[in-house]
């Protein structure tokens, strides 16, 4: 017999050398409500609750009677960190305590799997070719990783740029396996799919989640699902309902059609391509902007287009005797052109399409459904994150996850942090609001002083890229240690590793650092944000829901945008305490969260911090704090 979860906990807890949290022991309690009732939760639950365990260990017990959980996380590192810690260490904990044992396994997209076939050398028209000295150096490294590895996974890799590892690798849509491909008995993803299927408990990703939803059969039968990191999943679940179609797409697939000898057809979809290039060479619309109605050249070349995709799918079809592995990735373009031209033309009000240059895109206008039909239909469903009550409420995210009033639950299970006295939040009221010329030189001036103060120790979240240089031009040689600067398209974990590892540093950037800086202890002292993170008004998506509440006599701006700054506020103001132990100040320069009446319902959304206006005090502050690292 199992004994009481509380005790359970306890013996867990006891392993790890922890402490008894009681946030923790709620969360364990409702998450084992929510899985024995077949119900739908929202958990808030703060840095340092221990939510992992709070979900981990009821599911460990549901699966000894019940069906599979499949826990999905917004990021790679949060799986990995669960597959290859807290499930061995929670399970080796209770091995004594539960009646049957907990299999687990970890399944990503296939895409992050190494392809025999390709491996082999098959051959893609598209590939650029590996000749430059760096990437055949990286595709050197990829063969000789590949004759050792015993699970084909590129997180096994670094430093393989993603050039690189697109020729040894293929997506869903982009596998022969249906098509009599030889490696069928070795292949990695294979694996790795047959052993999440036989397992109790999946760890998988928010993407992976999202395209099970769209496409159904990915992960098996399971009877829960358990989503960590919850406030980023309606972003995955957009970027996989998302279908885009361009002219070098249609052009790839044209390409790959010819590579394996449908060549009259691969000529036919070369014309459809040149045919939307003529199209939107003539129509005058902002890059970014939604669009409500394409113009009747743009309509017509799509009607081309799919009907070149549909002519060209069926030789495909026929062309049996040619390569499996290159038919397929030829398949998978046509394909893929085709259902994205088809979306385009049935646009409607209840879709977001937009244009950027030679690309056009389509998306449902909200993808609730989608959260509500294909990822809990008759499922136990449990949504968590440090950032799920916005504005003292849940109802924007249960809004955003097409939960209907009376059909779900909502508590915040709190943090063991004091955040009162742990840390400020400081906003300078008397500083102009952000507008054109941001940040101004008395934002620049406010935060030399605060860095200075603070001797560096400083993460600082700009809105933008122009942000970010000036900024940077504005601390420069102002404290001892380095002035780490983001760059665009650059990987944050070296940057964040560099910022680590000098408590005198100062990290500046933007976008990637928002969210997934752990840096407890003395190296961060001081969050500087810079502005109020609202999402741009010309957003397409963004805009487009706007407008249906608008329309539906709601506030699209309360609804969708004020939500989305909330959030992203609180995932930058959670980079400062990370421990019991740690201590500093978020400084959001941005006088409108001290001025404006939504002020208030975006400071709710933050933790707790003692709130200051005076600048002068704030760096005292920081001062006195500064000298106890001396």
């Amino acid at each position: 017999m199992t004994p009481p979860l509380e005790d359970l906990l306890a013996t867990v807890v006891a392993d790890l050398n922890g402490t008894d949290r009681p946030g923790q022991a709620r969360m364990v309690e409702m998450v084992a409500d929510t899985l024995a009732d077949h119900g739908t939760v929202l958990i808030q639950a703060g840095t340092g609750t221990g939510k992992s365990i709070g979900y981990l260990l009821p599911s460990a017990v549901h699966v000894q009677d019940e069906g599979r959980v499949v826990v999905a996380t917004a990021t790679l590192a949060l799986q990995h960190q669960l597959v290859e810690r807290d499930l061995p260490r929670l399970l080796s904990a209770l091995s004594a305590d539960l009646p049957g044992q907990v299999s687990f396994a970890t399944l990503k997209g296939r895409s992050n799997y190494l392809c025999l076939a390709r491996l082999q050398g098959t051959e893609d028209s598209d590939q650029q070719t590996l000749d430059r000295t760096a990437l055949e150096q990286q595709a050197a490294q990829v063969r000789e990783w590949a004759d050792g590895t015993s699970t084909g996974d590129r997180d096994e890799l670094e430093g393989i740029s993603g050039l690189v590892w697109s020729a040894y690798s293929v997506n869903s849509l982009e596998c022969s396996r249906g098509s009599g491909c030889p490696f069928v008995e070795d292949c990695w993803a294979e694996k790795a799919l047959a052993r999440a299927r036989a397992s109790d408990i999946i760890v998988t990703n928010h993407s992976l989640l999202a395209l099970n939803a769209v496409q159904e059969g990915i992960l098996g039968e399971h009877d829960a699902v358990i989503v960590d990191e919850a406030h980023s999943l309606p972003g995955a679940l957009q970027r996989a309902a998302t279908h885009e179609l361009g002219v070098e797409s249609i052009s790839r697939a044209a390409r790959r059609a010819r590579t394996v000898g449908v060549a009259e057809e691969s000529d036919r979809l070369l014309d459809a391509a040149d045919a939307l290039d003529m199209a939107l060479a003539e129509w005058d619309v902002q890059d970014g902007r939604r669009v409500v109605q394409v113009p009747p050249a743009v309509a017509q070349a799509l009607i081309t287009v799919r009907e070149a995709c549909g002519i060209t799918r069926e030789a495909l079809r026929r062309a049996t005797d040619a390569d499996a592995t290159g038919r397929q990735r030829a398949m998978a373009a046509v394909e893929e052109a085709h259902d994205a031209a088809g979306e385009l033309i049935s646009a409607n009000e209840s879709t977001v399409m937009w244009r950027r240059k030679d690309r056009l895109f389509v998306m449902p206008l909200n993808v609730a459904g989608i959260v509500r039909d294909g990822i809990i239909g008759d499922r136990a469903a449990v949504f968590t994150s440090a950032t799920l009550r916005l504005g003292g409420s849940f109802d924007a995210v249960a809004a955003q996850l097409g939960l209907r009033k009376g059909e779900w639950l909502g508590e915040d299970v709190g943090s063991p942090f004091n955040y009162p006295a742990q840390g400020i939040l400081f906003v300078p009221d008397r500083l102009a609001a952000p507008g054109p010329g941001w940040p101004t030189a008395a934002a620049l001036d406010t935060a030399r002083q605060l860095v200075s103060a603070a001797g560096g120790r400083a993460l600082v979240l700009m809105a933008s890229w122009h942000g970010v240089e000036v900024m940077s031009e504005a601390l420069a040689g102002l404290v001892e240690g380095p002035l780490i600067v983001q760059r665009k398209g650059e990987s944050t974990a070296g940057l964040i590793r560099a910022f680590a590892e000098d408590p005198g540093s100062v990290l500046v950037g933007t976008l990637g650092l928002w969210q997934g800086v752990d840096v407890p202890g003395d190296a961060c002292t001081l969050v500087i944000i810079d502005k109020l993170p609202f999402p741009p008004p010309t957003d397409p998506v963004v805009s487009a829901r706007q407008a249906a509440i608008d329309a539906d006599g709601g506030s699209g701006w309360m609804q969708v945008s004020l939500p989305q700054a909330a959030v992203t506020l609180a995932q930058g103001a959670g980079r400062l305490i990370r421990t019991d132990a740690d201590r500093g100040v978020v400084a959001i320069l941005d006088s409108r969260l001290a001025n404006r009446r939504y002020g208030g319902y975006l400071r709710r959304s933050l933790p707790p911090f003692a709130f200051m206006t005076d600048t002068a005090k704030v760096c005292q502050a920081l001062q006195r704090l500064d000298a106890t690292f001396s």
